[in-house]
C-alpha cells in the first residue's frame, strides 16, 4: 500500500516538473540568451554525471547492468590499459565495434586521454578498413571478432601497432553468451600475436600503467572523426569536437525537456559509428543519468520484446523502424512506457506520421512522433521539432540554441525570402572542425552568405515567419537505406573495376522493409554476358563494398538515359 502512494506521489511530481520545465524551456522564444556549455571533454561530462547519479544504471546490456559509477571505473581501466600500449594526447584510435560496454569504454577512454576516435562501421569492406586507417594514422585498434579477419588481411598495409579484438559476447552473462554464440556466434580463430591480442590480455596491461590516464582536454579539442559522402557523395572523415556532442545535448535540453532525464531508459540499437547513434543514443543519455540499452545487432522481430521488457521510455531511430512497430501486435497498454519518439535519418512522411501516432495513442503512449534533422558534418542532429511544431507537414523544427540556419537561394547564392525553396545552411556549435586530410573539400563544404560562412546541407527546404525550418527534399545524391547512407557516387566507382562494364549508374528505388533500396543500371562493353557481368561483379563488390551498399537490383540498358547537357538522367532513370 505504502508502495503505490509513494509511487503515486512521484509521478504526479514528475508530471508537475515536467510542466514547469515545459514553461521554462519548451518554446523557442523562451531560450536563454547565454547558455553556459560544458567546458571540457566528452568523457569529463559523463564523469560528472557519475558524480551526480552514481548508482543509476548506465550501460544494460543483456540484462547485466553497469552503474555510472562502474561504467567510470571501467573506461578508467581501459583508459591506462591505452596509455600502457604507447597511446598519447592527440593519438587517432580507431573503433570497429557495433554497440557493445566495450565499445562506449574505448570510446570514452580514448577521450580522457586526450586521443580522437576513429569510429568505423564493422560491415566496411577491407579496403574500407585500410583507407579509414590509414587515413587517421591509427596505430592502435579495437575490432569485434567478425570483422577480425578483414583486418588481419590489411594489417600488413597499414601502421598499426596494435588490434585488440573482442566478442559481443565478452560482457554478457553466461547463458545468455552460450545461446548467442549458438544462433549468432562465428567461428573465427584469433591468431594472437604481438599486433593482435584479445580483450582480456589488453586490460591486464592496466595494472603495469603507473599515473593517472587523465589528459586536460578543451571542449574545442578534436574528439571524434565520423565518416560522411558530404554533398559529393565520396566518404569524407568529418573532425568533430567535444563542444559538437555536448552542445547539441545540452540545446536539445532547452528544446525538448522531457527527453533528457535521469529516469527515462532509451533504446540503443543505431550505430556507435553514426553520428546520430552516437549523440542521440549514447552520450545524450549517458550526459543526463539515464539507462541505455546496447543492442549490437538489431532485429526488428524482437522490438516488441525491447521495448516491454526493458521498460523503454525513449525511441530514437529511423522511419523504417517505426513503420515496423506499426506492425506488432501490442495490447492496449503495452506501449504506456513510451514517453517520447524522434525520428531522424530520413523524412517521414505525413501520412506515415499520422499512422504512427495513431497507433502509439491506440496502446497507452502519450508520445508523438518529433523529428530530429541533422547530417554527420553537424554533429548529427542540430534541428529538433517540439511537440508543438512535430504535427505540422514537412516540419524538422528549430535549430538547437547557438546555432544559425538560413535558406540559400540556389539561383542568387543569397538569403531566400520567408516560404520560399532554398539550401538548408548552418552555422554554429554544430558544426564540424573540418574533414580529414581534405582541405580543398573542407573549403567546398562551406560557403559565405551576408558575410557569415555557413556548412551546405545538401537539402533543400524552407524557414516560416516563426523561424520552423521545413525539409523539402536532398539536393545532393545519396540513398538512405535502413537507416544507413549509401553514396552511389561510391558504388558506381567500384562498379567500373568490372572491366565488362562500359557504364553504369546508380539510384534509389523506394523500398517498404528498408527505405530505399540500391538499383545499379548498366551498359556492357561490347557483347558481353549479362550473366558473366553480374559473377564478376559480385565478387568486386564483395571486396570493395560493405553488405549494405551492395546494389539490390542489376538492370541492363543499351545506353544511359542523357540530359539535354548530355549528363547521365538520373530523374530518368528513377522512373524505369
Amino acid at each position: 500500500m505504502l508502495e503505490y502512494v509513494y509511487s503515486k506521489i512521484k509521478h504526479a511530481l514528475r508530471t508537475l516538473d515536467m510542466k514547469l520545465e515545459r514553461a521554462k524551456y519548451g518554446y523557442i522564444e523562451k531560450l536563454p540568451k547565454d547558455i553556459e556549455y560544458f567546458d571540457g571533454g566528452m568523457y569529463d561530462a559523463v564523469y560528472e554525471a557519475s558524480c551526480k547519479w552514481p548508482h543509476n544504471v548506465a550501460l544494460d546490456y543483456f540484462d547485466i547492468k553497469i552503474t555510472y559509477k562502474e561504467l567510470i571505473k571501467k573506461i578508467n581501466k581501459v583508459a591506462a590499459a591505452l596509455k600502457e600500449a604507447g597511446a598519447k594526447k592527440g593519438d587517432r584510435i580507431t573503433v570497429c565495434m557495433p554497440n557493445t560496454p566495450e565499445a562506449v569504454y574505448m570510446f570514452y577512454a580514448i577521450n580522457e586521454i586526450g586521443a580522437v576516435a576513429n569510429m568505423v562501421h564493422p560491415l566496411s569492406s577491407e579496403k574500407e578498413i585500410e583507407e579509414y586507417v590509414n587515413d587517421a594514422g591509427s596505430r592502435i585498434m579495437l575490432c569485434i571478432d567478425i570483422t577480425y579477419p578483414k583486418v588481419e588481411a590489411i594489417i600488413k598495409n597499414t601502421n598499426l601497432e596494435q588490434v585488440v579484438v573482442v566478442s559481443a559476447t565478452r560482457s554478457m552473462d553466461l547463458a545468455v553468451r552460450v545461446i548467442y554464440k549458438l544462433t549468432k556466434g562465428r567461428k573465427n580463430h584469433i591468431k594472437t600475436d604481438q599486433k593482435i591480442i584479445t580483450w582480456d590480455k589488453f586490460l591486464n596491461r592496466a595494472d603495469k600503467f603507473i599515473g593517472n590516464p587523465h589528459a586536460r582536454v578543451n571542449s574545442k579539442d578534436p574528439a571524434v572523426i565520423l565518416y560522411s559522402g558530404g554533398s559529393t557523395g565520396k566518404p569524407k572523415g568529418a573532425i568533430l569536437t567535444n563542444l559538437n556532442f555536448n552542445a547539441q545535448t545540452l540545446g536539445a535540453k532547452y528544446l525538448v525537456p522531457e527527453l533528457l532525464k535521469a529516469e527515462n531508459a532509451y533504446l540503443s540499437f543505431l550505430p556507435n559509428f553514426h553520428a546520430f547513434g552516437l549523440g542521440c543514443c549514447l552520450h545524450m543519455p549517458l550526459y543526463f543519468g539515464s539507462r541505455v540499452v546496447l543492442i549490437p545487432q538489431f532485429n526488428a522481430k524482437k522490438l516488441k520484446k525491447y521495448i516491454t521488457k526493458y521498460k523503454i521510455n525513449i525511441l530514437v531511430g529511423v522511419p523504417t523502424v517505426f513503420e515496423y512497430l506499426t506492425k506488432i501486435k501490442f495490447k492496449k497498454n503495452e506501449l504506456k512506457n513510451v514517453r517520447f519518439v524522434v525520428s531522424g535519418g530520413d523524412m517521414i512522411s505525413m501520412t506515415s506520421k499520422e499512422k504512427i501516432n495513431d497507433f502509439l495513442k491506440a496502446h497507452g503512449s502519450k508520445a508523438i512522433i518529433e523529428n530530429g534533422y541533422g547530417l554527420t558534418e553537424a554533429s548529427g542532429g542540430f534541428i529538433f521539432s517540439p511537440r508543438s511544431v512535430a504535427e505540422e507537414p514537412d516540419v524538422i523544427g528549430y535549430p538547437l540554441p547557438d546555432n544559425e540556419v538560413v535558406i540559400m537561394d540556389l539561383k542568387t547564392k543569397k538569403e531566400a525570402k520567408l516560404g520560399n525553396d532554398g539550401e538548408i545552411l548552418v552555422r554554429g556549435l554544430a558544426v564540424m572542425k573540418e574533414y580529414l586530410n581534405k582541405p580543398k573539400e573542407t573549403e567546398e563544404a562551406f560557403i559565405m552568405v551576408g558575410g557569415k560562412k555557413y556548412l551546405r546541407t545538401g537539402d533543400i527546404g524552407y524557414a516560416d515567419e516563426r523561424g520552423v525550418i521545413h525539409f523539402r527534399s536532398r539536393l545532393k545524391r545519396m540513398i538512405i537505406s535502413n537507416g544507413y547512407n549509401i553514396y552511389p557516387a561510391n558504388i558506381e566507382d567500384v562498379t567500373l573495376k568490372c572491366n565488362l562494364v562500359s557504364a553504369c549508374a546508380v539510384v534509389g528505388r523506394e523500398d517498404k522493409l528498408r527505405g530505399e533500396k540500391v538499383v545499379v543500371f548498366i551498359v556492357a562493353k561490347d557483347k558481353a554476358s549479362e550473366r558473366a557481368i553480374k559473377k564478376d561483379l559480385a565478387n568486386i563488390y564483395k571486396k570493395y563494398l560493405a553488405k549494405y551498399e551492395i546494389p539490390r537490383e542489376i538492370r541492363f540498358l543499351p545506353e544511359l538515359p542523357k540530359t539535354k547537357l548530355a549528363k547521365v538522367d538520373f530523374k530518368a532513370l528513377e522512373k524505369y
